[in-house]
């Protein structure tokens, strides 16, 4: 079996001579006696056991066990690998979900074994007990906190404020917020609206200029016609790099409302048909280049244009690639991606699996609004048939009604989500039957154009200074490029 170690040593057990050279031996003496093949060793010198997942070496590990260039890791004790259980349990459910192996030697550990995999249960099931009892705590404090009327926490949008714990009118804002609407309303264009709101001097909280990303965020929000959401974000993680819940655990309470619920569904609606009318956007602004967002280096960092200058820089590591070189580059890539029948129809595999999915995430949340609406009803009969005293009734009534609110926005929205992936399919079918045409008049398509083809075949492109990584829409194998001492390309490599 190939195996690699895992070597961390913090700054205390440095003052007490243990070396990363000691751990190393050590394990390599275990890993001998097993008859195990040695072949990567990971070092993390003077780092602190808080948190070791996000390291440089660690996530060259986990990819090293995602490509089955090891089968397991040998490290010292639990504590070196990590020093909490969020971080252990990942660790598990990764290397179980790749058939790697865990081995601790101080805690004579081996999850190829059915010991070793008994004692990760027991840890799993401490940790989903602990997590439990927190989440219980928490929805405690946050109901009693909702029966006195106070604010959960978060933060509340333009056109809001917090007053003795409760979510207000901001008598400044507000003005400003439905001035959004009624200027969308008459020009219908993000840009426009950002401008005429800079022109007329209004800015945002920090002080800036309105930009079109930001109106459209708070054109959207359902704050603005009584909703406000909250119970849907997340910590970031690799699986959930857009930090959201699921929809169908968003939650929404009543706040005041800033523009009636038809002028905020008038707006929604024109907004609907604008990103689904066309596979190309609205113009871009002049500030987001081709792959901004996109592009960034191994570490995880977005790689931007400087003014004046003609390369993706990444600012941390201090090295860029020219936009120019970039675009031929993803030019080939596209060209293989498009072309590729395999790719295409794994793609639209994934696209009709995820469709599906959320068909019935829609079924079961309309199944459960029709459980709370028959009971509101039987509140009504009850109370109208005298059971439930008129003066009592408010308190039976009022929660049960706002759940039949909660649960009839939910289904809109995922209506929505839903929608907006059939579009999404629908236009990314459009680019790759014509992908010939587009690839063969690159040249004379505009930004936007060109944007909207980047955006709708590719998740995200990595570099690293040497080779340039392009993970092509939801489910396309990576490919490589790489680079000569001057930057420039030799290549494609698949």
């Amino acid at each position: 079996m190939n195996v690699g170690i895992f070597v961390r040593v913090s700054v205390i057990d440095k003052k007490n001579k243990e070396s990363p050279e000691i751990h190393e031996e050590r394990a390599r003496q275990f890993a001998f006696s097993k008859g195990w093949n040695v072949v990567r060793v990971y070092v993390l010198p003077g780092i602190s056991g808080k948190t070791t997942l996000n390291q440089v070496e660690t996530q060259k590990m986990l990819n090293d066990i995602k490509m089955g260039v090891i089968e397991g890791i040998i490290f010292s004790k639990l504590a070196r690998l990590a020093r909490n259980t969020e971080e252990l349990l990942f660790y598990s459910k990764y290397f179980q979900e790749h058939n790697a192996s865990l081995i601790s030697l101080s805690e004579s550990i081996d999850t190829s074994t059915s010991s070793g995999r008994l004692f990760y249960t027991m840890i799993s099931a401490m940790g989903q007990w602990e997590r439990e009892n927190n989440l219980e705590r928490m929805l405690a404090s946050i109901e009693t906190r909702r029966s006195m009327g106070k604010f959960t926490g978060g933060t509340v949008s333009h056109g809001f404020t917090i007053v003795d714990a409760k979510v207000v009118i901001n008598k400044e804002e507000a003005p400003v917020r439905r001035l959004m609407f009624d200027l969308f309303l008459e020009h219908q264009r993000m840009s426009t609206v950002a401008r005429k709101l800079n022109d007329k001097g209004y800015r945002t909280r920090k002080d800036k200029a309105w930009s079109d990303t930001t109106i459209r965020r708070l054109l959207k929000n359902t704050d603005a016609k009584g909703m406000r959401k909250f119970n849907y974000k997340t910590p970031v993680t690799k699986d959930n790099p857009t930090g959201l819940k699921p929809q169908s655990e968003w939650e929404y309470l009543k706040c005041p409302q800033l523009v009636s619920e038809e002028k905020w569904e008038s707006v929604n609606a024109i907004i609907r048909e604008q990103e689904k009318g066309s596979i190309f956007k609205q113009p871009l602004n002049k500030r987001i280049h081709l792959f901004t967002n996109i592009i960034k280096c191994e570490h995880g960092h977005k790689m931007s244009i400087k003014s004046r200058s003609n390369r993706y820089t990444c600012k941390e590591c201090k090295y860029g690639i020219g936009k120019e070189d970039l675009e031929d580059i993803f030019l080939t890539r596209l060209k293989q991606f498009l072309k590729s029948n395999d790719e295409l129809s794994e793609y639209n595999k994934s696209n009709a699996i995820e469709i599906k999915l959320k068909e019935d995430e829609i079924e079961f949340a309309e199944n459960k609004f029709k459980k709370v609406k028959k009971r509101l009803d039987k509140l009504v009969e009850l109370n109208l048939s005298g059971e439930i005293p008129t003066v009592g009734f408010k308190k039976h009534y009022e929660p049960v009604f706002l759940k039949t609110e909660q649960l009839r926005q939910n289904i809109k929205d995922l209506q929505l989500e839903l929608e907006a992936l059939q579009n999404a399919k629908s236009s990314f079918n459009e680019i790759a039957s014509k992908s010939l045409e587009f690839y063969n008049n690159w040249g004379n398509l505009d930004r936007a154009e060109k944007r909207s083809i980047i955006e709708s075949t590719t998740t995200e492109i990595l570099f690293n200074n040497k080779t340039i990584n392009f993970k092509m829409k939801k489910v396309a194998p990576l490919s490589s490029l790489e680079l000569n001492n001057n930057g420039q390309h030799c290549g494609i490599i698949s």
